[in-house]
């Protein structure tokens, strides 16, 4: 499946393309829960032909995007939760781009900046706390991997390649840093395990016995989270 974008009014939207050798129209469907399209194609369907049909959709995706909240926001005088600290953002006119004070605890956020600023702060601070407990489980499980990258996602935590290659959600520093290991241990379980058999949940519960309540809060509060 590839992947792109549709903006509709003030939003972009992922787009997912789904080819599917028995379909027989092109047909579009919204994941409310990712925030995402899926967009299933069938055979020989041509680009011109996707780009008058999502045309054609746009006033229902602009409806089912009422049901949707939009993306959180980062401002002055709010605090976030960074790896289980409380972090207060203060405006800085001295700034030219945000910047993570651990010592007072404070996000300082310039004048002018973009989300994107915000995001290249927190990504950083992800590799500093993500790869470490990533590392531990790869001790224990006495497993290698050929690469880490921190991504930023909206619908995953984290994923292993048959590559040994194993991508983290920068916003998982947003989740309570146990939440945060068990995602980490999950995916190196996925280099002995590449599934979720009772086999893979039988390692993973070796590493982190509380896993199911983790699992659990990922499910409630993942949304919210997925939304900044």
């Amino acid at each position: 499946m590839k992947a792109m974008e549709v903006v509709c009014g003030e939003r972009t939207i992922p787009l997912t393309y789904k080819p599917n050798p028995r379909s027989k129209r092109l047909s579009l469907r919204f994941s409310s829960k990712e925030a995402k399209l899926i967009l299933t194609t069938p055979p020989f369907t041509t680009d011109s032909q996707i780009k008058a049909f999502l045309q054609r959709c746009k006033p229902w995706l602009e409806s089912q995007l009422k049901k949707v909240p939009e993306s959180c926001s980062i401002q002055p005088g709010e605090h976030i939760s960074l790896y289980g600290t409380i972090f207060k953002c203060a405006l800085d006119p001295l700034r030219r781009k945000p910047a993570l004070c651990k010592i007072t605890q404070t996000l300082h956020l310039p004048p002018r900046y973009t989300q994107k600023d915000v995001y290249d702060v927190f990504k950083k601070v992800a590799m500093d706390f993500l790869i470490p407990l990533l590392e531990s489980a790869l001790r224990t499980l006495g497993q290698e991997i050929k690469k880490v990258t921190i991504r930023d996602t909206t619908s995953r935590w984290g994923s292993c390649s048959a590559r040994k290659t194993i991508s983290l959600n920068w916003r998982l520093i947003l989740a309570p840093p146990e939440v945060a290991e068990y995602v980490c241990i999950h995916e190196a379980v996925h280099l002995i395990h590449m599934n979720h058999s009772k086999d893979f949940w039988a390692t993973v519960g070796k590493l982190c016995p509380s896993y199911k309540s983790h699992r659990k809060w990922l499910k409630t509060n993942g949304q919210r989270l997925m939304r900044v």
